[in-house]
Protein backbone atom coordinates (compact mmCIF):
# COMPACT_ATOMS: atom_id res chain seq x y z
CA UNK A 1 0.00 0.00 0.00
CA UNK A 2 2.77 2.44 0.93
CA UNK A 3 4.57 1.71 -2.34
CA UNK A 4 1.36 2.31 -4.32
CA UNK A 5 0.76 5.60 -2.50
CA UNK A 6 4.33 6.67 -3.16
CA UNK A 7 3.98 5.71 -6.82
CA UNK A 8 0.80 7.82 -7.09
CA UNK A 9 2.60 10.80 -5.60
CA UNK A 10 5.45 10.44 -8.07
CA UNK A 11 3.03 10.17 -11.01
CA UNK A 12 1.10 13.27 -9.95
CA UNK A 13 4.24 15.30 -9.24
CA UNK A 14 5.70 14.32 -12.61
CA UNK A 15 2.50 15.35 -14.35
CA UNK A 16 2.46 18.66 -12.52
CA UNK A 17 6.09 19.31 -13.48
CA UNK A 18 5.26 18.62 -17.13
CA UNK A 19 2.25 20.90 -16.98
CA UNK A 20 4.31 23.65 -15.33
CA UNK A 21 6.98 23.35 -18.01
CA UNK A 22 4.31 23.64 -20.69
CA UNK A 23 2.63 26.60 -18.98
CA UNK A 24 5.88 28.53 -18.50
CA UNK A 25 6.87 27.94 -22.12
CA UNK A 26 3.81 29.94 -23.24
CA UNK A 27 0.81 28.33 -24.98
CA UNK A 28 0.40 29.32 -28.60
CA UNK A 29 3.96 30.64 -28.65
CA UNK A 30 6.11 30.51 -31.74
CA UNK A 31 8.94 29.35 -29.50
CA UNK A 32 9.46 25.55 -29.24
CA UNK A 33 8.48 23.80 -25.99
CA UNK A 34 11.84 22.05 -26.02
CA UNK A 35 13.59 25.41 -25.61
CA UNK A 36 15.85 24.79 -28.62
CA UNK A 37 16.85 27.81 -30.70
CA UNK A 38 15.63 27.44 -34.28
CA UNK A 39 17.27 28.67 -37.44
CA UNK A 40 15.34 31.26 -39.43
CA UNK A 41 14.30 28.59 -41.95
CA UNK A 42 13.12 26.24 -39.19
CA UNK A 43 11.21 29.10 -37.56
CA UNK A 44 9.42 29.85 -40.83
CA UNK A 45 8.43 26.19 -41.17
CA UNK A 46 7.25 26.14 -37.58
CA UNK A 47 5.15 29.27 -38.03
CA UNK A 48 3.38 27.63 -40.97
CA UNK A 49 2.93 24.06 -39.66
CA UNK A 50 2.27 24.61 -35.96
CA UNK A 51 -0.21 27.50 -36.22
CA UNK A 52 -3.43 25.46 -35.83
CA UNK A 53 -2.04 23.27 -33.06
CA UNK A 54 -0.72 26.28 -31.14
CA UNK A 55 -4.15 27.90 -31.40
CA UNK A 56 -5.69 24.70 -30.06
CA UNK A 57 -3.26 24.75 -27.13
CA UNK A 58 -4.46 28.23 -26.21
CA UNK A 59 -8.03 26.90 -26.15
CA UNK A 60 -6.97 23.94 -23.99
CA UNK A 61 -5.20 26.21 -21.54
CA UNK A 62 -8.38 28.25 -21.06
CA UNK A 63 -10.32 24.99 -20.49
CA UNK A 64 -7.68 23.64 -18.03
CA UNK A 65 -7.56 20.53 -20.21
CA UNK A 66 -4.26 19.45 -18.66
CA UNK A 67 -6.25 18.88 -15.44
CA UNK A 68 -9.67 17.89 -16.78
CA UNK A 69 -8.42 15.56 -19.53
CA UNK A 70 -4.84 14.68 -18.52
CA UNK A 71 -4.46 11.49 -20.57
CA UNK A 72 -5.53 13.02 -23.87
CA UNK A 73 -3.64 16.23 -23.17
CA UNK A 74 -0.38 14.42 -22.33
CA UNK A 75 -0.76 12.13 -25.38
CA UNK A 76 -1.14 15.20 -27.57
CA UNK A 77 1.89 16.84 -25.97
CA UNK A 78 4.02 13.76 -26.68
CA UNK A 79 3.23 14.03 -30.41
CA UNK A 80 3.67 17.81 -30.27
CA UNK A 81 7.15 17.47 -28.76
CA UNK A 82 8.13 14.78 -31.26
CA UNK A 83 7.08 17.12 -34.07
CA UNK A 84 9.34 19.80 -32.65
CA UNK A 85 12.23 17.33 -32.31
CA UNK A 86 11.78 16.33 -35.96
CA UNK A 87 11.76 20.01 -36.92
CA UNK A 88 14.99 20.67 -35.02
CA UNK A 89 16.66 17.64 -36.63
CA UNK A 90 15.38 18.59 -40.13
CA UNK A 91 13.63 15.22 -40.60
CA UNK A 92 11.15 16.30 -43.21
CA UNK A 93 7.85 18.13 -43.36
CA UNK A 94 5.75 14.97 -43.95
CA UNK A 95 6.87 13.35 -40.69
CA UNK A 96 6.33 16.62 -38.78
CA UNK A 97 2.82 16.99 -40.21
CA UNK A 98 1.99 13.38 -39.26
CA UNK A 99 2.95 13.97 -35.64
CA UNK A 100 0.98 17.24 -35.57
CA UNK A 101 -2.12 15.47 -36.95
CA UNK A 102 -1.91 12.93 -34.13
CA UNK A 103 -1.36 15.75 -31.62
CA UNK A 104 -4.43 17.59 -32.96
CA UNK A 105 -6.52 14.40 -32.72
CA UNK A 106 -5.52 13.95 -29.06
CA UNK A 107 -6.07 17.63 -28.33
CA UNK A 108 -9.54 17.51 -29.88
CA UNK A 109 -10.41 14.60 -27.59
CA UNK A 110 -8.98 16.59 -24.66
CA UNK A 111 -11.14 19.60 -25.59
CA UNK A 112 -14.25 17.45 -25.83
CA UNK A 113 -13.56 15.69 -22.53
CA UNK A 114 -12.68 18.96 -20.76
CA UNK A 115 -16.01 20.44 -21.87
CA UNK A 116 -17.82 17.39 -20.50
CA UNK A 117 -15.75 17.56 -17.30
CA UNK A 118 -16.77 21.18 -16.68
CA UNK A 119 -20.37 19.96 -16.37
CA UNK A 120 -19.73 16.60 -14.71
CA UNK A 121 -17.14 17.89 -12.21
CA UNK A 122 -18.61 21.37 -11.60
CA UNK A 123 -18.69 21.03 -7.79
CA UNK A 124 -15.27 19.37 -7.65
CA UNK A 125 -13.71 22.10 -9.81
CA UNK A 126 -15.23 24.74 -7.52
CA UNK A 127 -13.84 22.94 -4.46
CA UNK A 128 -10.41 22.72 -6.11
CA UNK A 129 -10.41 26.45 -6.94
CA UNK A 130 -11.40 27.30 -3.35
CA UNK A 131 -8.55 25.13 -2.07
CA UNK A 132 -6.11 26.93 -4.37
CA UNK A 133 -7.33 30.31 -3.08
CA UNK A 134 -6.59 29.09 0.47
CA UNK A 135 -3.03 28.15 -0.71
CA UNK A 136 -3.66 24.49 0.02
CA UNK A 137 -0.54 23.33 -1.92
CA UNK A 138 1.52 25.34 0.62
CA UNK A 139 -0.36 24.72 3.88
CA UNK A 140 -1.50 21.13 3.19
CA UNK A 141 0.92 19.73 0.62
CA UNK A 142 0.42 16.00 1.36
CA UNK A 143 -3.37 16.14 1.37
CA UNK A 144 -3.31 18.36 -1.71
CA UNK A 145 -1.35 15.68 -3.59
CA UNK A 146 -3.90 13.05 -2.51
CA UNK A 147 -6.78 15.25 -3.69
CA UNK A 148 -5.09 15.92 -7.03
CA UNK A 149 -4.37 12.20 -7.47
CA UNK A 150 -8.02 11.35 -6.87
CA UNK A 151 -9.16 14.09 -9.25
CA UNK A 152 -6.83 12.80 -11.95
CA UNK A 153 -8.29 9.31 -11.47
CA UNK A 154 -11.79 10.74 -11.97
CA UNK A 155 -10.66 12.62 -15.10
CA UNK A 156 -9.11 9.43 -16.52
CA UNK A 157 -12.36 7.51 -15.88
CA UNK A 158 -14.26 10.23 -17.77
CA UNK A 159 -11.77 9.97 -20.64
CA UNK A 160 -12.44 6.21 -20.72
CA UNK A 161 -16.18 6.89 -21.00
CA UNK A 162 -17.14 5.62 -17.53
CA UNK A 163 -19.20 8.61 -16.40
CA UNK A 164 -20.73 7.01 -13.30
CA UNK A 165 -17.38 5.92 -11.94
CA UNK A 166 -15.93 9.36 -12.77
CA UNK A 167 -18.72 11.07 -10.78
CA UNK A 168 -18.11 8.84 -7.76
CA UNK A 169 -14.36 9.42 -7.88
CA UNK A 170 -14.87 13.17 -8.36
CA UNK A 171 -17.08 13.25 -5.26
CA UNK A 172 -14.21 11.71 -3.28
CA UNK A 173 -11.84 14.30 -4.76
CA UNK A 174 -14.27 17.09 -3.85
CA UNK A 175 -14.33 15.88 -0.23
CA UNK A 176 -10.53 15.84 -0.19
CA UNK A 177 -10.31 19.34 -1.69
CA UNK A 178 -12.76 20.70 0.89
CA UNK A 179 -10.81 19.03 3.68
CA UNK A 180 -7.46 20.39 2.53
CA UNK A 181 -9.02 23.84 2.01
CA UNK A 182 -10.13 23.84 5.66
CA UNK A 183 -6.70 22.57 6.71
CA UNK A 184 -5.05 25.43 4.82
CA UNK A 185 -7.39 28.08 6.26
CA UNK A 186 -6.69 26.82 9.79
CA UNK A 187 -2.95 26.76 9.15
CA UNK A 188 -3.05 30.29 7.75
CA UNK A 189 -4.58 31.61 10.97
CA UNK A 190 -3.10 29.22 13.53
CA UNK A 191 0.45 28.45 12.41
CA UNK A 192 1.93 31.26 14.55
CA UNK A 193 0.02 30.17 17.65
CA UNK A 194 0.78 26.47 17.08
CA UNK A 195 4.49 27.14 16.60
CA UNK A 196 4.67 29.30 19.74
CA UNK A 197 2.83 26.62 21.73
CA UNK A 198 5.25 24.02 20.36
CA UNK A 199 8.16 26.15 21.59
CA UNK A 200 6.47 26.60 24.97
CA UNK A 201 5.98 22.83 25.28
CA UNK A 202 9.60 22.22 24.31
CA UNK A 203 10.68 24.64 27.06
CA UNK A 204 8.29 22.91 29.51
CA UNK A 205 6.48 26.18 30.15
CA UNK A 206 3.63 24.27 31.80
CA UNK A 207 5.86 23.89 34.85
CA UNK A 208 5.68 27.59 35.69
CA UNK A 209 2.80 28.95 33.56
CA UNK A 210 0.30 26.09 33.25
CA UNK A 211 -2.86 28.24 33.30
CA UNK A 212 -1.72 30.70 30.66
CA UNK A 213 -0.45 27.95 28.37
CA UNK A 214 -3.64 25.93 28.84
CA UNK A 215 -5.73 28.97 27.92
CA UNK A 216 -3.69 29.47 24.73
CA UNK A 217 -4.27 25.82 23.76
CA UNK A 218 -8.00 26.15 24.51
CA UNK A 219 -8.20 29.23 22.28
CA UNK A 220 -6.49 27.36 19.45
CA UNK A 221 -9.07 24.56 19.80
CA UNK A 222 -11.86 27.16 19.81
CA UNK A 223 -10.54 28.71 16.58
CA UNK A 224 -10.37 25.27 14.96
CA UNK A 225 -13.99 24.63 15.97
CA UNK A 226 -15.15 28.05 14.71
CA UNK A 227 -13.47 27.52 11.34
CA UNK A 228 -14.86 23.99 11.11
CA UNK A 229 -18.36 25.39 11.58
CA UNK A 230 -17.88 28.29 9.13
CA UNK A 231 -14.54 28.45 7.37
CA UNK A 232 -15.36 31.75 5.65
CA UNK A 233 -16.36 33.72 8.79
CA UNK A 234 -12.80 34.51 9.82
CA UNK A 235 -12.94 37.88 11.58
CA UNK A 236 -13.51 36.59 15.13
CA UNK A 237 -11.40 33.50 14.44
CA UNK A 238 -8.50 35.71 13.33
CA UNK A 239 -8.77 37.86 16.44
CA UNK A 240 -8.85 34.81 18.71
CA UNK A 241 -5.94 33.17 16.86
CA UNK A 242 -3.83 36.30 17.39
CA UNK A 243 -4.81 36.26 21.07
CA UNK A 244 -3.77 32.60 21.35
CA UNK A 245 -0.37 33.37 19.82
CA UNK A 246 0.08 36.25 22.26
CA UNK A 247 -0.96 34.13 25.23
CA UNK A 248 1.41 31.32 24.27
CA UNK A 249 4.22 33.86 23.96
CA UNK A 250 3.23 35.28 27.36
CA UNK A 251 3.36 31.77 28.86
CA UNK A 252 6.92 31.42 27.59
CA UNK A 253 7.83 34.78 29.15
CA UNK A 254 6.22 33.85 32.49
CA UNK A 255 8.02 30.52 32.54
CA UNK A 256 11.39 32.08 31.81
CA UNK A 257 10.86 34.93 34.29
CA UNK A 258 9.70 32.63 37.10
CA UNK A 259 12.63 30.30 36.43
CA UNK A 260 14.99 33.27 36.65
CA UNK A 261 13.47 34.45 39.91
CA UNK A 262 13.84 30.98 41.37
CA UNK A 263 17.46 30.89 40.29
CA UNK A 264 17.99 34.23 42.04
CA UNK A 265 16.19 32.94 45.16
CA UNK A 266 13.67 35.81 44.97
CA UNK A 267 11.16 35.98 47.84
CA UNK A 268 7.46 36.84 47.80
CA UNK A 269 8.43 40.19 49.27
CA UNK A 270 10.67 40.84 46.27
CA UNK A 271 7.81 39.99 43.89
CA UNK A 272 5.30 42.24 45.67
CA UNK A 273 7.72 45.16 45.80
CA UNK A 274 8.45 44.70 42.10
CA UNK A 275 4.71 44.67 41.34
CA UNK A 276 4.29 48.05 43.09
CA UNK A 277 6.64 49.85 40.70
CA UNK A 278 4.27 50.24 37.68
CA UNK A 279 1.45 51.49 39.93
CA UNK A 280 3.78 54.02 41.55
CA UNK A 281 4.79 55.34 38.11
CA UNK A 282 1.15 55.68 37.02
CA UNK A 283 0.25 57.36 40.32
CA UNK A 284 3.05 59.89 39.85
CA UNK A 285 1.76 60.66 36.36
CA UNK A 286 -1.74 61.52 37.65
CA UNK A 287 -0.32 63.21 40.78
CA UNK A 288 -1.67 60.74 43.36
CA UNK A 289 0.12 59.63 46.51
CA UNK A 290 -0.43 55.88 47.02
CA UNK A 291 0.26 53.50 49.92
CA UNK A 292 0.31 49.72 49.82
CA UNK A 293 -0.04 48.86 53.51
CA UNK A 294 -3.61 47.65 52.84
CA UNK A 295 -2.87 45.89 49.54
CA UNK A 296 -3.25 46.90 45.91
CA UNK A 297 -6.99 47.62 45.75
CA UNK A 298 -6.86 51.00 47.50
CA UNK A 299 -4.03 52.41 45.32
CA UNK A 300 -5.79 51.21 42.16
CA UNK A 301 -9.05 52.86 43.24
CA UNK A 302 -7.21 56.11 44.01
CA UNK A 303 -5.60 56.12 40.56
CA UNK A 304 -8.92 55.35 38.83
CA UNK A 305 -10.69 58.11 40.77
CA UNK A 306 -8.00 60.61 39.80
CA UNK A 307 -8.24 59.66 36.14
CA UNK A 308 -12.05 59.84 36.21
CA UNK A 309 -11.84 63.30 37.74
CA UNK A 310 -9.54 64.44 34.99
CA UNK A 311 -12.07 63.35 32.38
CA UNK A 312 -15.32 64.48 34.03
CA UNK A 313 -15.39 67.69 32.01
CA UNK A 314 -14.12 66.10 28.81
CA UNK A 315 -17.40 66.87 26.98
CA UNK A 316 -17.06 70.56 27.79
CA UNK A 317 -13.44 70.57 26.75
CA UNK A 318 -14.34 68.70 23.58
CA UNK A 319 -17.03 71.25 22.76
CA UNK A 320 -14.58 74.07 23.34
CA UNK A 321 -12.01 72.32 21.17
CA UNK A 322 -14.54 71.87 18.37
CA UNK A 323 -15.46 75.53 18.55
CA UNK A 324 -11.78 76.40 18.37
CA UNK A 325 -11.42 74.14 15.34
CA UNK A 326 -14.33 75.88 13.65
CA UNK A 327 -12.68 79.23 14.29
CA UNK A 328 -9.40 77.88 12.98
CA UNK A 329 -11.18 76.64 9.87
CA UNK A 330 -12.56 80.11 9.18
CA UNK A 331 -9.12 81.59 9.75
CA UNK A 332 -7.54 78.90 7.62
CA UNK A 333 -9.76 79.73 4.66
CA UNK A 334 -8.17 83.13 4.53
CA UNK A 335 -4.74 81.58 5.11
CA UNK A 336 -5.40 79.19 2.26
CA UNK A 337 -6.09 82.12 -0.05
CA UNK A 338 -2.83 83.75 1.00
CA UNK A 339 -0.98 80.47 0.62
CA UNK A 340 -2.29 79.99 -2.89
CA UNK A 341 -0.77 83.34 -3.74
CA UNK A 342 2.44 82.19 -2.04
CA UNK A 343 2.43 79.01 -4.14
CA UNK A 344 2.56 81.17 -7.25
CA UNK A 345 5.41 83.15 -5.71
CA UNK A 346 7.25 79.92 -4.89
CA UNK A 347 6.90 78.69 -8.47
CA UNK A 348 8.23 82.01 -9.73
CA UNK A 349 11.12 81.94 -7.26
CA UNK A 350 12.02 78.38 -8.27
CA UNK A 351 12.21 79.57 -11.87
CA UNK A 352 14.53 82.35 -10.74
CA UNK A 353 16.72 79.82 -8.93
CA UNK A 354 16.94 77.59 -12.01
CA UNK A 355 17.71 80.53 -14.28
CA UNK A 356 20.10 82.51 -12.07
CA UNK A 357 21.09 80.33 -9.12
CA UNK A 358 19.93 83.10 -6.81
CA UNK A 359 20.62 82.01 -3.18
CA UNK A 360 18.23 84.60 -1.76
CA UNK A 361 15.42 83.23 -3.93
CA UNK A 362 16.28 79.69 -2.77
CA UNK A 363 15.98 80.75 0.86
CA UNK A 364 12.65 82.38 0.10
CA UNK A 365 11.37 79.09 -1.36
CA UNK A 366 12.44 77.33 1.83
CA UNK A 367 10.68 79.95 3.95
CA UNK A 368 7.45 79.61 1.99
CA UNK A 369 7.66 75.82 2.27
CA UNK A 370 8.17 75.99 6.05
CA UNK A 371 5.23 78.37 6.37
CA UNK A 372 3.01 75.94 4.44
CA UNK A 373 4.06 73.07 6.71
CA UNK A 374 3.37 75.13 9.82
CA UNK A 375 -0.14 75.92 8.58
CA UNK A 376 -0.79 72.19 8.15
CA UNK A 377 0.51 71.56 11.66
CA UNK A 378 -1.90 74.20 12.97
CA UNK A 379 -4.73 72.07 11.58
CA UNK A 380 -3.47 68.65 12.77
CA UNK A 381 -2.60 68.68 16.51
CA UNK A 382 0.10 66.26 17.73
CA UNK A 383 -2.55 64.18 19.53
CA UNK A 384 -4.09 63.25 16.15
CA UNK A 385 -1.10 63.11 13.82
CA UNK A 386 2.46 64.03 12.95
CA UNK A 387 3.28 66.45 10.09
CA UNK A 388 6.74 66.39 8.55
CA UNK A 389 8.69 66.65 5.31
CA UNK A 390 9.42 63.49 3.34
CA UNK A 391 11.70 64.68 0.58
CA UNK A 392 9.68 67.34 -1.26
CA UNK A 393 6.42 65.83 0.01
CA UNK A 394 4.46 66.83 3.12
CA UNK A 395 3.40 63.75 5.07
CA UNK A 396 0.53 63.66 7.60
CA UNK A 397 0.74 60.47 9.71
CA UNK A 398 -2.74 60.03 11.23
CA UNK A 399 -2.06 57.95 14.33
CA UNK A 400 -5.29 59.34 15.78
CA UNK A 401 -7.35 57.50 13.11
CA UNK A 402 -8.02 53.83 13.89
CA UNK A 403 -10.30 51.13 12.52
CA UNK A 404 -12.15 48.17 14.06
CA UNK A 405 -10.16 44.90 13.92
CA UNK A 406 -10.18 43.47 10.40
CA UNK A 407 -12.47 46.23 9.03
CA UNK A 408 -12.19 49.39 6.92
CA UNK A 409 -15.23 51.23 8.33
CA UNK A 410 -14.62 54.87 9.34
CA UNK A 411 -16.30 55.57 12.67
CA UNK A 412 -18.18 58.88 13.14
CA UNK A 413 -15.85 60.00 15.93
CA UNK A 414 -13.09 60.47 13.32
CA UNK A 415 -15.15 62.66 10.93
CA UNK A 416 -13.84 65.85 12.54
CA UNK A 417 -10.22 64.72 12.15
CA UNK A 418 -10.83 63.95 8.46
CA UNK A 419 -12.44 67.40 8.00
CA UNK A 420 -9.19 68.92 9.27
CA UNK A 421 -7.26 66.77 6.83
CA UNK A 422 -9.49 68.12 4.06
CA UNK A 423 -8.66 71.67 5.15
CA UNK A 424 -4.97 70.82 5.02
CA UNK A 425 -5.36 69.43 1.49
CA UNK A 426 -7.15 72.60 0.34
CA UNK A 427 -3.99 74.56 1.13
CA UNK A 428 -2.40 72.87 -1.92
CA UNK A 429 -4.99 73.23 -4.73
CA UNK A 430 -2.39 72.42 -7.39
CA UNK A 431 -0.93 69.47 -5.44
CA UNK A 432 -1.32 65.70 -5.76
CA UNK A 433 -2.58 63.64 -2.83
CA UNK A 434 -1.93 59.96 -2.08
CA UNK A 435 -3.72 58.20 0.81
CA UNK A 436 -1.57 55.28 1.99
CA UNK A 437 -2.79 52.34 4.09
CA UNK A 438 -0.39 50.34 6.28
CA UNK A 439 -0.83 47.33 8.63
CA UNK A 440 1.25 45.39 11.11
CA UNK A 441 2.72 41.97 10.27
CA UNK A 442 0.20 39.79 12.14
CA UNK A 443 -1.96 37.56 9.91
CA UNK A 444 -1.45 36.56 6.30
CA UNK A 445 0.29 38.85 3.81
CA UNK A 446 -2.68 38.68 1.40
CA UNK A 447 -5.18 39.63 4.13
CA UNK A 448 -3.03 42.56 5.33
CA UNK A 449 -2.50 43.82 1.76
CA UNK A 450 -6.24 43.75 1.04
CA UNK A 451 -7.06 45.40 4.38
CA UNK A 452 -4.54 48.22 3.83
CA UNK A 453 -5.98 48.89 0.35
CA UNK A 454 -9.58 48.91 1.63
CA UNK A 455 -8.77 51.30 4.49
CA UNK A 456 -6.85 53.69 2.24
CA UNK A 457 -9.70 53.62 -0.28
CA UNK A 458 -12.30 54.27 2.46
CA UNK A 459 -10.44 57.41 3.59
CA UNK A 460 -9.96 58.54 -0.02
CA UNK A 461 -13.65 58.11 -0.84
CA UNK A 462 -14.68 60.01 2.33
CA UNK A 463 -12.38 62.96 1.54
CA UNK A 464 -13.38 63.02 -2.14
CA UNK A 465 -17.07 63.09 -1.18
CA UNK A 466 -16.67 65.94 1.32
CA UNK A 467 -13.78 68.15 0.22
CA UNK A 468 -15.84 70.21 -2.22
CA UNK A 469 -13.00 70.88 -4.68
CA UNK A 470 -11.37 69.03 -7.56
CA UNK A 471 -7.96 67.92 -6.25
CA UNK A 472 -6.31 64.72 -7.61
CA UNK A 473 -6.67 61.95 -4.99
CA UNK A 474 -5.50 58.37 -5.18
CA UNK A 475 -5.16 55.55 -2.65
CA UNK A 476 -2.55 52.83 -2.23
CA UNK A 477 -2.14 49.97 0.24
CA UNK A 478 1.26 48.64 1.32
CA UNK A 479 0.21 45.97 3.85
CA UNK A 480 3.04 45.36 6.35
CA UNK A 481 5.84 46.30 3.89
CA UNK A 482 6.70 49.73 5.37
CA UNK A 483 6.79 49.47 9.19
CA UNK A 484 7.77 52.51 11.26
CA UNK A 485 8.23 50.50 14.47
CA UNK A 486 8.96 46.95 15.62
CA UNK A 487 6.22 44.39 15.05
CA UNK A 488 7.46 42.45 18.08
CA UNK A 489 5.50 44.62 20.56
CA UNK A 490 1.86 45.70 20.72
CA UNK A 491 2.91 49.37 20.87
CA UNK A 492 5.00 48.94 17.74
CA UNK A 493 2.24 47.08 15.90
CA UNK A 494 -0.24 49.82 16.82
CA UNK A 495 2.10 52.43 15.27
CA UNK A 496 2.43 50.36 12.11
CA UNK A 497 -1.38 50.17 11.69
CA UNK A 498 -1.83 53.67 10.21
CA UNK A 499 -3.03 55.94 7.44
CA UNK A 500 -0.48 58.32 5.84
CA UNK A 501 -1.62 61.32 3.77
CA UNK A 502 1.16 62.22 1.31
CA UNK A 503 0.86 65.71 -0.22
CA UNK A 504 3.03 66.55 -3.22
CA UNK A 505 2.73 70.35 -3.62
CA UNK A 506 2.74 71.87 -7.06
CA UNK A 507 6.05 73.64 -6.36
CA UNK A 508 7.68 70.32 -5.48
CA UNK A 509 7.70 69.47 -9.18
Amino acid sequence: MKQNALFSKVVVCSALISIFAFATSGCGSSEPVTGTTLTSEQQNIRNELFQDVDSKLETLEALQAEVLSPGNFEAGMEHYKRAEELLVRDRGVDRIEAELRQAMTAFNRAEETAGLAEVTFRNTIEARNDALKARAPVFGADNWVRAETQFRTAAESLEAGNVNRARSQAQSAEDLFRAVELEAIKANYLDDARETIRQADAEQAQRNAPKTLAKAKAEVEMVEQMLSEDRYDTQEAGRLAELAAYRASYARYLHQEIARLRTENATFEDLLLKAEEPLVRIAETVDVDVRFDSGFDAPVEAIVDAMNYRFTDKEERLGAAQEQIRNLRVENESQASRLREQQSEISMLRSQIDAKGDLAAMLEVQRKRDEAIQNVRNLIPPSDGDVFLDGNNILIRLHGLTFPVGQSTIEPKFFDLLRRVQDAIRIFPDGRITIEGHTDSRGSLELNQRLSEERADAVTQYIRANIGTDIPLRSQGFGPERPVASNETEVGRARNRRIDVVITPGWAD
